[in-house]
């Protein structure tokens, strides 16, 4: 998984992700866009250290993060709301952008430099 932190025009932060992880950088821009929501979410995973199961759910204004074992995933709300059956051809979204997955270690990682990089910019 590669990404690169950056800050658009008027200084927002911005999370580019390689192809198959798009829904990462998203979610980071739209549910963690300030180091004390990232310290947050560090810290509950933090607590879940050494237990033989970890499982944790994060949900989100638009994305829901979830954590089964070693591996972490991402995914818009609204296809949860489409698994739920609502579902309709016409309505249907592409994949892209909407879900992505990654082990625990490597999502940690990605999320203290996220941190780093909130910091740096003052956000």
């Amino acid at each position: 998984m590669e990404y690169e932190f950056s800050q658009d025009i008027i200084g927002r932060p911005v999370a580019r992700f390689s192809m198959g992880h798009e829904a990462f950088g998203l979610w980071l821009e739209d549910e963690l866009s300030s180091s004390v929501l990232v310290l947050s979410l560090l810290e509950k995973f933090d607590g879940l250290r050494g237990m033989p199961f970890q499982a944790l759910s994060w949900d989100g204004r638009e994305y829901s993060l979830q954590l089964e074992g070693d591996e972490v995933s991402v995914l818009a709300n609204v296809l949860m709301m489409e698994l739920s059956g609502w579902d309709n051809d016409e309505m249907a979204l592409s994949d892209e952008g909407q879900r992505a997955a990654c082990g625990q270690e490597d999502f940690e990682a990605m999320l203290q430099q996220w941190l780093q990089f909130l910091r740096t910019i003052g956000c």
